[in-house]
């Protein structure tokens, strides 16, 4: 066999695809293992697995570990397949091509390795292990002795590594168990479990105690001395002066202690001592910037096998696709491309984005102090790695207590220095994963924040009238005269098209004003560094004077050229300052659920709001008539209407994961809800809003909340559609100006505003997920946990930052057994694939993990058997050759009725008489298939699978959750229950293990009208419970199941009672993407878990209009008339559609409904 296997890590080519070495390697491999006779290296048809996974400890059939080396690559370091009978005194050196790389197969020396750079593979290579390390300090003298010296600085510390590498925890421990193994999973611990100082060293005082003397010598005796021991695997940060207002970063030339005075505002460096001291005494900056280099952080992806190979997944998304599932699909990244073809050229070049936000890292009581961590976040990677927190970089730590505001350049002065090194030259670095040395460059692609933030970074004040980021001098905005605030009322109407009706209108808009401008034109980059590229220089601090920029707040809205613009590729970004849709979508829901519940202190109903509404509009009803009074609104709900929607949230219940629990943020003695979180309102926009207000309010105000919800709800889906995202870009200036007619000015602010450009963004940039704040702000909620010390914040939390990112770096090279973050699994995932048996039937392999212990067996009834049998028989996808001979034999000339009438009486009994009889050659595993299961089944009470938490209805009763809502799609039709019981059928015809899980469910009728109503415009299921499946299937496949929950709406009217609305969910870490761009990774966590609805789509169900919505008395449905006007643009079919009808409410109705709500 051939000495190079440098194939063993080229799986992939830089198109994604695996190379043709790769697949001669590993048949080679196959061949050369399974040719073994030793029984401890192949052993029934079976080897050690050698993938990344297996790790050369589970045993596995030719086609197993074939997929499994394609699925997941070598395990690192295997170039001796001494596990599967090659002899390593053999391969002692091997040649890996032009570039050498260690030999060995232990992940801790390659982890040392690794994180060293490539400047030390060479000196390993040449000396082969650590009793080399003597002769790194070789020199030759004038005769022919030669003299040793020790290694000394890094090279001593990388030699000390690999030291405790090599030496073994104690005197008989288990092979692999070293000094290094042990402390770094130590302090995994500590990060893990975010533990202070003083309990780790106590753990660590009680984990000793066993150790003799001699062992214990050998160990950290404190955390001190252990962090210490792996300083080298960290990357180090470095710390800044900073002048306390300010003004100046003691940075390049100002470093020097020389400068001990701000040169513009005056005040000291350093703080003063209270008592001097004769003695020389280090100086204590007042302020201090904490930098972490981003560069050698960028490199270390790369260096790590664990990464690089993924460093270029990006190419596998840049097809023409109308599907964007990564920033790489998007219009901003492809624009890129195109502009800078050298830097597009190298795949390995890195898209960054940057995101900061202030946060307290005390609590509310305290005095105000606010923290500013920058983060920068690597797009290269897959949609499952690039927004986990071990990917997101913490770059600056900018000291508070006070917001830096504009003065923030000041202190991006060392990170923008660096992506200027990254663009141009770039930097050298060693790719791990195709043994090369690159240069590697990199781009800024955006910033993401909060809207203050985006004044912060673009230099944009994100105030006054002028504050739109995109209309720029070009806004309609407007000062209220009673309201006193900016208020964006009456702007939208211009990007109607020009024939719209609303353009015309002078009554429901600003009086008897009609609309003839059209849109705003959206600047581009080159147009914007064209006005502002001579603005002079802004004063940062604070200066004697301030001085705006001229003409701010009349032509414009900047007050400074921001830092960003320093780099030669900013202008030609499509966007470069993110609209956070997070922050947008919770500050436009607080609107109005404040305005339509009347909350007191949070309105924009309030009276200076009505004073308005008669300054700027025709709307007489609203006007105050006596002082201090004002009249019923019909988009305010009365007293009663708001305890309804509370008692609803009160008994509302989600499932397990979903989202917080709602029910504590109801106030019901005031009727109004209080401390709702971001996503509390990002699911209570998406999902609650349609169903608490639907009966609650006109349908003319109804219609258009809901249009909001499924605009949100579209741009938040996982999966962005550009042509979606078109219709909605139109879409959504429409609803606004519908909402328009109904609220008054003052509920129109920028957030209401700024909806207009988000589907612009969303097309250009890709799915929000990766450009809105949630995993951001989950990061500063991890860096706040780590604050230790109160008095030192910054630096408490940069030192912890250091430690975990050592040992998240380690734990890339522990054992899969070892718990740490990366390969942590959340709440409701479960890790069964060494339970996937591949030579064996579908249908056995398990796929998910029953809840709790067993229950007691029962047994199964005539019925229960029959139907369970036939049912796996049905779903088992290798019989489906057997099933269609069994209707080629015996269901000629039958109808489809008689076929399925055919097959559930005799399938089971002919399949099993077919197979047994010897006239067809079948395998041991579709023989005991064919013999049946027991009739003694295991019982669970609950179950997790497909990443969803199953409980039945009984064990669920008393939860706050709702887990037992399932659903399962046959046939284009969607099948609604409730979770019964969770069933393990045993099938003990054969040698092998053959189980399968069923859910027994109480199924509900969808017939049209009677079981189900589709309201087809908004997506909405109404279901009656009363109303059963009459035919007797209650299994499924707990495989197939889905997740949906159930609730009743707040209704006050009889019409909807007895009625239930269905809301289906999404699991969390589901990503949804081709099947040519899956990769082996955990799923990221997907702060939106419903199913994605990007634009409205036909249901697969008959749909029937409604003049009154359907009710029930428990026997009786009331159907009325079938719509004949509804055409089905897509599957053309003689389905009809099923929907409640348009509420289309008269001004007397109107008028009724405020007569009737006066008592309020």
């Amino acid at each position: 066999m051939s000495d190079d296997r440098s194939w063993m890590y080229r799986r992939r080519d830089d198109r994604g695809l695996f190379t043709e070495e790769f697949k001669v390697g590993v048949d080679v491999f196959l061949e050369f293992a399974f040719s073994q006779k030793d029984p401890e290296i192949c052993c029934r048809k079976m080897i050690r697995c050698p993938c990344m996974l297996c790790k050369n400890i589970d045993w596995h059939t030719r086609s197993t570990v074939g997929m499994h080396l394609y699925a997941n690559g070598f395990i690192n370091g295997y170039l001796v397949w001494n596990h599967h009978g090659e002899s390593s005194a053999k391969r002692r050196r091997c040649d890996m091509g032009q570039s050498s790389s260690s030999a060995c197969d232990d992940p801790y020396r390659e982890m040392v390795i690794d994180a060293m750079g490539s400047e030390w593979h060479e000196s390993v290579d040449i000396f082969g292990d650590v009793g080399g390390m003597n002769k790194i300090g070789e020199v030759e003298t004038s005769g022919a002795e030669q003299v040793f010296e020790q290694p000394s600085g890094e090279a001593k510390e990388f030699f000390d590594l690999l030291q405790a590498v090599a030496t073994p925890l104690f005197d008989g421990c288990d092979e692999g168990t070293t000094v290094l193994s042990w402390v770094t999973y130590m302090l995994n611990a500590k990060t893990l479990y975010n533990m202070s100082v003083a309990s780790w060293n106590y753990m660590l005082k009680g984990a000793l105690m066993g150790f003799k003397k001699e062992d214990q010598e050998r160990l950290p005796k404190d955390y001190y001395s252990a962090k210490k021991m792996l300083r080298r695997l960290g990357l180090g940060y470095k710390k800044y002066d900073v002048c306390v207002n300010n003004c100046v970063l003691y940075y390049g030339e100002l470093q020097s202690n020389k400068n001990r005075v701000c040169p513009i505002c005056h005040e000291p460096r350093y703080k003063q001592r209270k008592h001097p001291s004769n003695k020389p005494q280090k100086d204590i900056p007042r302020k201090s910037l904490w930098h972490l280099p981003i560069i050698p952080r960028l490199q270390r992806l790369f260096m790590s096998r664990r990464t690089a190979e993924h460093m270029t997944w990006h190419l596998r998304c840049r097809d023409e696709n109308e599907k964007i599932i990564h920033p790489a699909g998007g219009m901003a990244w492809q624009h890129f491309d195109r502009t800078y073809p050298d830097f597009a050229s190298e795949p390995r070049n890195v898209r960054l984005g940057l995101c900061t936000d202030g946060f307290s890292p005390f609590g509310q009581s305290a005095l105000p102090y606010s923290c500013w961590p920058v983060f920068v976040t690597v797009y290269n990677l897959p949609p499952s790695m690039c927004m986990k927190p071990e990917y997101i970089f913490l770059s600056l730590i900018i000291s508070g207590p006070q917001s830096p505001g504009k003065n923030i350049d000041v202190l991006l002065r060392p990170l923008i220095d660096e992506l200027k090194q990254l663009w141009a030259p770039g930097v050298k670095t060693y790719d791990s994963f195709r043994h090369q040395n690159f240069n590697m460059r990199a781009a800024l692609m955006w910033t993401i924040s909060d809207y203050p933030g985006y004044g912060m970074l673009s230099g944009w004040s994100t105030h006054g009238k002028l504050s739109c980021p995109y209309c720029m001098e070009n806004t309609r905005a407007f000062y209220l005269q009673n309201g006193r605030k900016i208020s964006f009322f009456d702007c939208h109407r211009q990007f109607l098209p020009t024939n719209h009706p609303f353009r015309s209108n002078k009554n429901d808009f600003l009086k008897n004003r009609v609309e003839k401008l059209g849109h705003p034109p959206r600047l581009s980059g080159e147009q914007i560094w064209g006005q502002i590229r001579y603005f002079p220089d802004i004063q940062f601090g604070k200066p004697e004077k301030k001085k705006n920029i001229p003409g701010f707040g009349d032509y414009h809205n900047w007050v400074k050229k921001s830092i960003f613009w320093e780099l030669p590729y900013w202008k030609t970004n499509l966007i470069r300052h993110n609209l956070d849709v997070m922050h947008c979508e919770k500050n436009f829901f607080d609107n109005i659920l404040n305005t339509v519940m009347n909350d007191p202190s949070k309105t924009k109903d309030n009276v200076k709001a009505r004073m308005d509404i008669k300054e700027y509009c025709k709307r007489k009803e609203l006007w105050i008539i006596e002082e201090d009074t004002k009249p019923k609104a019909t988009y305010v709900l009365s007293k009663d209407q708001r305890k309804s929607v509370c008692e609803w949230l009160k008994d509302l219940k989600l499932p397990d994961g979903y989202a917080s629990n709602i029910s504590r943020c109801v106030n019901m003695q005031e009727a109004r809800l209080q401390g709702l979180k971001s996503h509390d309102c990002h699911v209570f926009m998406q999902r609650l809003l349609p169903l608490a207000f639907h009966d609650l309010l006109p349908n003319t105000i109804w219609e258009p909340l809901v249009e909001v919800s499924d605009f949100f709800r579209a741009l938040c889906g996982s999966v962005i559609r550009v042509k979606d995202m078109e219709v909605w870009e139109e879409k959504i200036v429409e609803t606004i100006c519908k909402l328009e007619r109904i609220f008054p000015p003052a509920f129109f602010d920028s957030m209401e505003h700024l909806a207009v450009h988000l589907p612009y963004e969303a097309k250009v940039g890709g799915p929000v997920q990766f450009r809105w704040m949630y995993p951001h702000e989950r990061r500063m909620h991890d860096l706040k946990l780590t604050v230790g010390n109160k008095a030192r914040v910054e630096g408490s939390i940069c030192e912890n930052y250091i430690m975990s990112e050592i040992t998240q770096f380690c734990s890339h090279y522990f054992d899969g057994e070892v718990d740490t973050r990366a390969s942590r699994l959340s709440r409701n995932e479960v890790n069964r694939g060494n339970d996937i048996d591949v030579d064996g039937l579908s249908i056995f392999n398990s796929l998910g993990e029953p809840i709790g212990g067993q229950l007691p067996y029962r047994y199964l009834t005539q019925e229960e058997y029959k139907a369970a049998t036939l049912y796996v028989l049905m779903n088992c996808e290798e019989i489906k050759e057997w099933v269609e001979l069994f209707e080629a034999q015996e269901c000629n000339n039958m109808t489809p009725q008689q076929i399925q009438e055919k097959r559930s009486e005799y399938l089971v009994s002919w399949f099993k008489k077919s197979v047994l009889s010897g006239k067809f050659e079948v395998d041991d595993h579709l023989i005991g298939l064919a013999i049946g299961p027991i009739d003694r089944v295991s019982c669970y009470k609950g179950y997790i699978v497909n990443g969803y938490r199953f409980h039945t209805t009984e064990y669920g009763y008393n939860k706050k959750t709702m887990n037992s809502g399932v659903c399962v799609t046959d046939g284009g039709l969607d099948y609604y229950g409730m979770l019964e019981e969770v069933i393990e059928l045993e099938y003990l015809g054969s040698k092998h293990k053959q189980r399968v899980v069923l859910f027994k469910c109480d199924w509900y009728d969808i017939t049209p009208g009677r079981g189900v109503v589709v309201d087809q415009n908004h997506h909405l299921v109404d279901i009656n419970p009363k109303s059963k499946l009459r035919t007797y299937e209650p299994f499924i496949l707990a495989s197939q199941a889905q997740q949906v929950y159930y609730t009743q709406y707040p209704s006050m009217n009889s019409r909807r009672k007895g009625w239930w609305a269905v809301i289906k969910t999404k699991a969390r870490r589901y990503i949804e993407m081709p099947l040519e761009l899956l990769i082996e990774q955990d799923g990221d966590e997907a702060y939106f878990q419903d199913n994605d609805p990007p634009i409205p789509q036909p249901t697969n169900v008959d749909v029937i209009t409604f003049e009154s919505i359907v009710h029930t008395d428990g026997t009786h449905v009331e159907i009325v008339e079938e719509d004949q006007n509804n055409d089905v643009e897509e599957n053309e079919s003689d389905d009809e559609e099923v929907e409640f009808d348009s509420y289309e409410t008269s001004e007397e109705e109107n008028n009724n409904y405020i007569s009737e709500n006066e008592s309020d």
